[in-house]
């Protein structure tokens, strides 16, 4: 519940008050549902706020053990917090109200602020919006509806977002948008903004027509990314790519990620398409010649290079998988964009050793970083799945499809709880979240002619994967906890405890819109409907 994952931000300590209450009851009993239980409560609440003597509380009798948490939030802050554990309804939500306004800023601040209460033992929560009242589950408000409407909705949403937070100057994206704060860390990310040029190339592929105006960004991306290479042929990290720049300073970060140079491959090969110009091609080799230096004979991959503070080059030598299929990726495609031989043959070292990762783990991958999650799991397969294209090995696709079968199977399917509902038990990030529906909609799109359902089963799992990310998204339903809802827009969350945006969970989950947006029909996508109020407000 909110109490425990908002709860950051208020001056004044939790006051849980003992006051005499003078609520006079309703002349009516309540035969309401959810939402005019939600219009109620809050409708009370605001009552008692605004100082009325005998507040009207028509409420029904709820089960008990209870507890009633009211919340205030202004400028993106918690103002106040007030909980009553009393055991009639009424009573508790004006005894946890006074306690919330009890504080001075919280009391100037009533009008204009909104209301959040939580029945936090009956999993119950609801918060203000302009006009109404909403749902409000584990500090989300839940997405209960998917259509393309909202899908459109979330693609438009999104591109803005991303739009706004590119450096007007440099090119470059910050990795994180601090929505509590409305501010951004001083570090302009080169795989974040390698991801936002592809998300964008992306979308104006999506849409030819109306993305020709996206053509001025992405050439600012890219230049931003040209200027990030490394060019000291004869020296160590030649071609790699600097991890990130200090925009006040102008200074590169000296720390070379293999992940840093794969991702920025994707885009330069798609720049080349867009410009023609050879210079997006000659970065894209020069970075995975870099790539091959980091490569073992086995196949596996060095993940970065540091230089510290004394000049010298430091080689990390834990594998990450997540890495490794990204470095298997970059290969694969590069061989794709030239039809150089090179690199699938390095391609190949890399696809082997995966294979025999899998053999050993199954699908399932950990690695020296991480216990075993679909995130690495995800990226061994869609590596797997570029290697094939690129080499025509039907073997390795067969067991890239067999990965990505067992990694839906694990897939949280639990209708019941919209929190849940679509995720992995070992993702718990909008960032993995939408690099999963990013994975499995690229292989749903290049589903197997022969496959028995036609990959059906791929396109539930991608459906039930857009509704959670949309969950995850800031509107002006959940931006209570936004200083700057307008900026915060179409921005995704990290999770309930974090509310900053990361730029990659926003371009997983456009790249992931964008390919389902032609393949789904027209009407409801998904259907979660809220429980009845008479069985939501009775004690677990």
């Amino acid at each position: 519940m909110l109490l425990l994952t908002l709860a950051g931000g208020c001056e004044q300590p939790q006051v849980e008050a003992r006051i005499e209450t003078q609520i006079e009851t309703a002349s009516r009993p309540f035969t309401g549902d959810n939402d005019e239980f939600r219009r109620e409560t809050v409708a009370f609440v605001r009552a008692v706020a605004s100082g009325e003597p005998s507040p009207v509380c028509g409420l029904p009798p709820i089960s008990t053990p209870l507890q009633a948490v009211v919340s205030l939030y202004g400028g993106g802050k918690l103002l106040g917090r007030g909980i009553s554990s009393q055991d009639a309804l009424c009573p508790a939500l004006h005894e946890a109200t006074l306690a919330a306004i009890d504080g001075k800023e919280a009391r100037e601040n009533v009008e204009q602020a909104r209301f959040v209460v939580e029945l936090t033992r009956h999993g119950y929560g609801m918060v203000e919006v302009e006009g109404g009242v909403v749902e409000l589950i584990d500090g989300h408000v839940p997405v209960r509806s998917l259509d393309k409407q909202l899908l459109r909705r979330r693609i438009d949403e999104g591109r803005a977002y991303l739009l706004r937070v590119m450096d007007p100057a440099l090119g470059g994206v910050h990795k994180y948008y601090h929505a509590p704060t409305d501010s951004f860390d001083e570090q302009l990310h080169t795989i974040y903004t390698a991801s936002t040029v592809y998300t964008l190339l992306m979308l104006r592929e999506q849409d030819p027509e109306g993305g020709e105006s996206l053509r001025e960004p992405i050439m600012r991306g890219a230049g931003f990314l040209l200027e990030m290479q490394r060019k000291a042929p004869g020296k160590p990290g030649h071609g790699a790519f600097h991890y990130s720049l200090d925009r006040l300073q102008r200074e590169r970060e000296p720390r070379f990620v293999v992940g840093t140079a794969s991702k920025t491959i994707f885009s330069l090969i798609l720049l080349h398409e867009l410009t023609g110009d050879a210079v997006y091609m000659d970065s894209a080799r020069l970075a995975a010649d870099w790539l091959l230096t980091m490569q073992r004979p086995d196949g596996s991959v060095q993940p970065e290079a540091n230089v510290d503070a004394q000049g010298r080059w430091i080689v990390t030598e834990r594998e990450s998988m997540l890495y490794t299929g990204q470095v298997l990726s970059a290969l694969s495609r590069l061989h794709r964009a030239t039809g150089e031989a090179r690199w699938l043959e390095a391609a190949g070292r890399t696809a082997q050793h995966i294979l025999a990762v899998i053999d050993e783990q199954g699908c399932y991958l950990r690695d020296d970083y991480r216990t075993p999650n679909p995130i690495s799991s995800s990226w061994a397969i869609l590596s797997l799945y570029d290697y094939a294209k690129a080499s025509g090995d039907v073997e390795v696709r067969t067991r890239a499809y067999a990965c990505a079968d067992d990694l839906i199977s694990r897939q949280i399917d639990a209708p019941e709880d919209i929190y849940r509902h679509g995720r992995w038990a070992d993702s718990l990030s909008s960032s993995g979240s939408g690099w999963l529906a990013e994975v499995l909609a690229t292989l749903y799109l290049d589903c197997p002619a022969d496959d028995a359902d036609g990959c059906e089963r791929y396109r539930r799992s991608v459906i039930r994967l857009l509704r959670l990310l949309m969950q995850y998204t800031y509107g002006p339903e959940n931006s209570f906890v936004a200083r700057n809802p307008d900026m915060a827009r179409g921005g995704l969350f990290w999770n309930s405890l974090e509310r900053d945006v990361r730029t990659d969970s926003v371009c997983h989950a456009m790249n992931a819109y964008v390919f389902m947006l032609d393949r789904l029909p027209e009407g409801p996508l998904l259907e979660l409907p809220e429980a009845p109020l008479a069985t939501r407000i009775q004690s677990p």
